[in-house]
């Protein structure tokens, strides 16, 4: 057990929700957005993804709630509702968010990086190795602990916000309903002229906004090492309050101060809303040095995150006992080895000069991978509201119904490639789940074959179509 003081409080577990849902996001999503949807399409999808991840983050409120002996989250919750093998399954997805997610950042830290650097950008070369010792520099603060990784999370996370708070607060000045008011919104984009309608906006950018979200079930991720679930459940919805209020807000600013063209084209596009304030040219600056420290903080938060959830499911028998393993400050050493070391591998694709779409393909792709550990969490409450339904209030059921339908909508708005590009995922880790089964002289079920054969027939498919080109990255 561990001792009380050092258990995680309210605010540390804020900031590490926030830590993990404020990163690239905040600093990207005017740019990514504006180029797939108007100003109005926007504020349009912010309050239906907002509403969506309102949705998901009472679920795990209700959750935190009717089963308080669950600790860990999204995998605890999969497992006790659908059995070993969808436990695992969401556990692995989620862990491969977080280094997925890493990779994104690191992407997004270069960019910026050499933004500001200019004429003396770093080469892809030195991109990735000084990528690579940032990333095992990260393996050494949270080999000393998890609760030192979580305070020094709190720090950079507050550091993060200064701009942030500095956009908002000087950004309402420079705020023209004449850039924000499209003509003709429904029709045509105005970043790029090309045709479109209100649906394919909102279907463009649902990706981009549930990515802003992930990591709102921090908190119940890392219930197991927190003081009470009381602590749990409301910082789940402070935080995700917090992010939705501060989100719009920015966006808000960004497409009424800025033209949608020069959004879309700008490198850091917060830059030009500071550079129109009393900070002048110095905002580029400020912004550019926001980003660095925020992906940089999201990255500890996300290392965190994944690091528990391998280490919980391993503790319950669903991954390899090897997993189990901590040190003398309770860290989770060969979770967090394995962590570092994949994210390392895809660490390779920073080579690309093309750090953007690098930066957006890692994003989708981890979008479409947390979207499993979501819906089974969703599903679970649906399963647990039924059962209570005449003991409790049917809004309950009503939320882990929207929750669900909710994680199905971005499934389809994230597309069918990234879809079909999850599932080799899923099917590299259902080879872990069989060693671990056997470790405990068992075997998966039948319908866990079936499921594990198909994945891993669809995974060859598809690696098949790629190699052809009928599939294009």
């Amino acid at each position: 057990m561990q001792e009380k003081d050092k258990r995680l409080g309210l605010w540390l577990l804020v900031f590490i929700a926030l830590g993990s849902m404020i990163g690239s996001g905040i600093f990207n999503s005017p740019k990514d957005l504006i180029s797939v949807a108007n100003p109005q399409g926007t504020m349009i999808a912010w309050l239906i993804g907002g509403f969506g991840a309102l949705m998901l983050a009472l679920v795990f409120v209700y959750l935190a709630a009717r089963k308080p002996e669950l600790k860990s989250g999204v995998f605890a919750y999969a497992r006790d509702g659908f059995g070993d093998f969808m436990g695992f399954n969401s556990a692995w997805g989620y862990w491969s968010v977080g280094w997925l997610g890493n990779v994104s950042y690191l992407a997004l830290f270069f960019k910026t990086l050499n933004d500001l650097l200019g004429v003396h950008a770093l080469s892809p070369l030195n991109a990735f190795l000084i990528g690579s010792v940032l990333l095992w520099l990260f393996f050494l603060i949270l080999m000393a602990g998890i609760r030192e990784g979580a305070i020094l999370n709190f720090i950079v996370t507050t550091a993060k916000l200064i701009p942030i708070i500095l956009i908002i607060v000087l950004g309402f000045a420079l705020v023209n309903s004449d850039l924000f008011q499209i003509t003709d919104w429904q029709n045509r984009l105005a970043s790029t002229g090309e045709p479109t309608a209100p649906m394919l906006q909102i279907k463009g950018a649902m990706a981009i906004i549930l990515w802003c979200f992930v990591g709102m079930e921090a908190a119940s991720v890392l219930s197991g090492r927190a003081k009470s679930q009381r602590t749990v459940r409301l910082s789940i919805i402070i935080s995700l309050l917090i992010v939705l209020a501060v989100y719009m807000l920015i966006t808000f600013i960004a497409m009424s101060s800025v033209s949608a063209k020069d959004l879309a084209e700008a490198e850091t596009p917060l830059s030009l809303v500071l550079r129109q304030t009393t900070v002048g040219s110095g905002g580029a600056v400020i912004v550019k040095l926001g980003i660095m420290v925020s992906v940089l903080g999201a990255s500890l938060s996300w290392i965190m995150l994944s690091v528990e959830t391998l280490y919980a499911a391993a503790l319950e028998g669903v991954l390899p006992s090897t997993f189990k393993k901590v040190n003398k400050k309770g860290t989770p050493v060969n979770a967090l080895l394995l962590t570092q070391c994949f994210t390392q591998i895809f660490l390779i694709s920073i080579l690309s000069p093309q750090l953007n779409e690098t930066y957006l393909a890692a994003i989708t792709i981890g979008t479409t991978l947390v979207l499993v550990p979501y819906l089974l969490s969703s599903l679970y409450a649906v399963k647990i509201a039924l059962i209570n339904r005449k003991n409790e209030p049917l809004h309950y059921l009503v939320i882990a119904i929207l929750g669900t339908i909710y994680s199905l909508y971005v499934i389809f708005a994230v597309g069918i490639k990234y879809l079909f590009l999850s599932v080799l995922f899923y099917a590299i880790g259902s080879l872990l789940f069989i060693k671990a089964k056997r470790e405990q002289k068992k075997q998966p079920k039948r319908w866990e074959w079936a499921v594990i054969i198909i994945l891993l027939t669809a995974s060859a498919t598809i690696i098949g179509l790629i190699l052809y080109g009928r599939i294009v990255l």
